[in-house]
């Protein structure tokens, strides 16, 4: 009998979204008959709309509760036999409403409802093998007695959408500088400042430096006016696909604790990650083979993290391949 799946991944998140591309192979390995659904936001949609094991793809192009219902509600005419909801937010009541409209036959959650469980509910409350987010997907995995080895993402991206690395350029070093709060992002001095020590320190290397918006591209524009032809700023595209094709070509990400870093992952490419003081370093380490993991001093932000100990960071990656270190700065 064919099992029908839908995964929840309406909070419109790009880094959540990549995590869960790693659930779809193996369930069709389980069952390679079963039809899996996801309902997502317009944002993250990018991560599943050409995705091969992906059947039914339910978009809420708004937060908005409303539109969260009318996309629910298409996923309820499908019938889905399970629904899996990975967030703690259980309690929020449009949460709940999502849960109730869509009317899986059994649902899987992270945290128990206020109201009076239904008697096929799964809640998956107890301790994880992992604080890493991907091991609240392993323990579903596991719930439905799935084999699996290692978990590992799986972004597919659309045919058109090659990886293209500029001409001439030797190695590619590709820069995030935005994260989704300002304490996790980089001002632009400070990329100004890290594009001088590229050029001046790493011969045959081009920097590739990705815009979050289209005012965030011009003034990245300007402010690297000067620097020549290996060093480009990205146009700014509404989906994230444009970014992660940029992304897949690299040899060397550097970004924020952001969906970048899981990107990285998902291509096996090494990464210099940062993260504000007492962050969720531990719930979001890549899972890339090299990467250094650069934490804030206590009390400071992504921004305080100083160039030097980027520059530090990769030539440790390129002296020990292989290598996984994790710096929290004083």
């Amino acid at each position: 009998m064919t099992q029908r799946i839908l995964i929840l991944s309406h909070d419109n998140k790009i880094g959540d979204a990549i995590v869960a591309t790693g659930l779809f192979k193996p369930l069709r390995a389980h069952w390679p008959d079963c039809e899996i659904g996801v309902l997502c936001g317009g944002t993250n949609a990018a991560l599943y709309r050409h995705h091969p094991d992906v059947k039914w793809l339910h978009v809420s192009n708004s937060r908005n509760v409303f539109a969260r219902m009318w996309a629910s509600l298409k996923a309820r005419l499908v019938g889905y036999d399970m629904v899996v909801h990975f967030g703690k937010n259980i309690t929020n009541p449009s949460e709940q409403i999502v849960l109730n409209i869509v009317h899986a036959k059994q649902r899987f959650l992270f945290a128990r409802l206020p109201s009076t469980p239904r008697p096929n509910d799964v809640v998956m409350d107890e301790a994880l093998t992992s604080s890493h987010y991907s091991a609240r997907h392993v323990r579903f995995l596991q719930a439905l007695q799935v084999p699996q080895g290692a978990y590992h993402y799986d972004i597919r991206l659309a045919p058109t959408l090659e990886a293209v690395r500029p001409e001439g350029c030797a190695s590619l070093l590709v820069l995030n500088s935005q994260g989704s709060t300002m304490d996790r992002s980089l001002p632009l001095a400070w990329v100004v400042a890290f594009a001088s020590e590229i050029r001046d320190g790493f011969a045959g290397t081009c920097l590739q430096v990705l815009s979050a918006s289209p005012a965030h591209e011009v003034a990245l524009k300007q402010a690297l006016s000067g620097f020549g032809a290996h060093v480009v700023v990205t146009p700014f595209h509404a989906s994230v696909s444009q970014s992660l094709r940029v992304i897949r070509a690299a040899d060397v990400v550097v970004t924020p604790d952001t969906y970048a870093v899981h990107a990285a992952s998902a291509w096996n490419i090494p990464v210099v990650a940062l993260y504000a003081a007492n962050g969720p370093v531990s719930v979001w380490t890549p899972l890339s083979d090299t990467y250094v993991q650069i934490e804030a001093p206590p009390g400071k932000i992504v921004a305080d993290i100083a160039v030097s100990d980027v520059i530090d960071a990769l030539h440790h990656m390129k002296a020990s391949p292989q290598s996984c270190r994790h710096i929290r700065l004083t």
